[in-house]
């Protein structure tokens, strides 16, 4: 069903992605999850959201400077998570009148671009930008508040997945940035460390990419998640003043894993 939104209410507060995501859900009310993503481009001037093969893309946007108009192309090859962060993605390149398109084919983003940090360099200052306005617009705060008012577990993570149709790995890096508890998740491929996201209570996790990870807890045949158990600081570089530490693995497809780090007594 479409949505009303006035369009000049969000760009008077358009100075940062949260203000422009807050303005979006501001008048959305107390919308329940999921959030019609598309549904918000369309009533936000995206003229057209079309699927396409898009080869070494995630998302592209089509626009003009005024941002009068605005076309949205996302992978028809991607997962229905991965093609509505695209479309929040590229809304919030849209909305931000102050990124600049840094090729000659409108804002061209590939998955790389979606996870990457912050930064000085304009194009990854504009790429956080789009990403810290998608988890804004698809998982706000207040659609995680039951969770995050129980202990840690990657069950919360599975949960927040499957409600709010974004994928595992938004789900889990939005639920440690959010918890109040100290909480890092750890992305490995193979047993080995890929990257991690931290939570601001957590310390720098001293790992680097390929490194063989410390043993994990065992996931049994029947299930993707293993139990939160204790494990030892000294094993993970970086904590090793920590007094205690709890780790919970989740099994993905093609050698994936996502580990959850909970410092209980910090």
């Amino acid at each position: 069903m479409p949505i009303a939104l006035e369009r000049m209410a969000v760009d008077d507060v358009a100075t940062s992605p949260e203000r422009i995501a807050a303005e979006i859900h501001r008048q959305l009310g107390d919308i329940a999850a999921p959030i019609p993503v598309h549904e918000v481009a369309l009533a936000l001037d995206i003229d057209d959201i079309q699927q396409r093969p898009l080869n070494g893309l995630e998302g592209v946007l089509i626009t003009e400077p005024e941002r009068d108009f605005g076309i949205i192309y996302v992978n028809s090859k991607s997962s229905h998570q991965r093609r509505r962060y695209s479309v929040a993605h590229e809304l919030g390149h849209f909305l931000s009148q102050w990124h600049k398109q840094t090729s000659g084919e409108g804002f061209r983003c590939t998955r790389q671009d979606m996870s990457l940090p912050s930064g000085d360099d304009v194009h990854i200052r504009q790429e956080s930008e789009a990403n810290r306005f998608a988890i804004e617009l698809l998982a706000p705060a207040r659609l995680l508040s039951r969770c995050l008012r129980r202990l840690p577990e990657l069950e919360h993570v599975l949960a927040l997945h499957t409600d709010l149709h974004i994928s595992k790995a938004a789900a889990a890096r939005r639920y440690v940035a959010l918890h109040p508890q100290p909480l890092a998740v750890v992305f490995a491929k193979d047993n080995e460390f890929l990257y991690v996201d931290r939570g601001p209570a957590f310390p720098f996790v001293a790992l680097n990419r390929g490194q063989h990870l410390p043993d994990l807890p065992r996931i049994g045949t029947d299930g993707t998640t293993s139990e939160m158990v204790e494990a030892d600081p000294e094993d993970w570089l970086g904590l090793n003043r920590a007094a205690d530490l709890a780790v919970q693995a989740l099994r993905q497809e093609d050698g994936y894993s996502i580990i959850l780090l909970h410092l209980p007594d910090q």
